[in-house]
């Protein structure tokens, strides 16, 4: 187990933001994928999402997905996709989660308390990376940092 600070950055970005049960998101992320495909283009790193507890129901969030694409696009404002040229986050602390089965909540209070050991305030909702490697997923979880402390690597 290893939590590293680094920096994230991705060029060309398309996001959406979709609220809805908590088992239904990888539907969403599948959803832009192929609005990303059938209008010609391709993804070039991971989706990355976001999610945030809707307080007045139970079971339901509100995910926000990021994904790289291949080129910069000119998008109308009424879209119901967002593009960003860049993607930065300057600096934050990461932790990969391999094993789905186990509960992602106790990734992020590892951070948590990370972050709490070396005088770092964290930013939530914390940002998942989801990756696909040898046809099993796991998530790269980043937590922005919000206000320094003193790192002990």
């Amino acid at each position: 187990m290893r939590i590293k600070r680094c920096p994230i950055i991705f060029n060309n970005v398309i996001s959406t933001k979709s609220i809805c049960k908590e088992n239904e998101w990888p539907s969403i992320a599948k959803e832009l994928r192929n609005a990303v495909i059938m209008n010609g283009l391709y993804g070039t790193g991971p989706i990355i999402y976001q999610v945030k507890k809707v307080t007045d129901t139970i079971g339901e969030a509100e995910y926000t997905f990021y994904l790289p694409v291949n080129e910069p696009i000119q998008m109308s404002e009424d879209d119901k996709y967002t593009y960003y040229d860049t993607f930065r986050i300057e600096d934050g602390l990461t932790f990969r989660h391999a094993d789905l089965d186990e509960n992602i909540e106790d990734a992020y209070e590892l951070l948590r308390m990370a972050a709490k050991d070396n005088q770092l305030e964290l930013t939530d909702p914390f940002y998942n990376i989801y990756l696909d490697v040898y046809g099993e997923g796991i998530i790269d979880i980043y937590a922005p940092i919000k206000k320094e402390g003193v790192w002990r690597d």
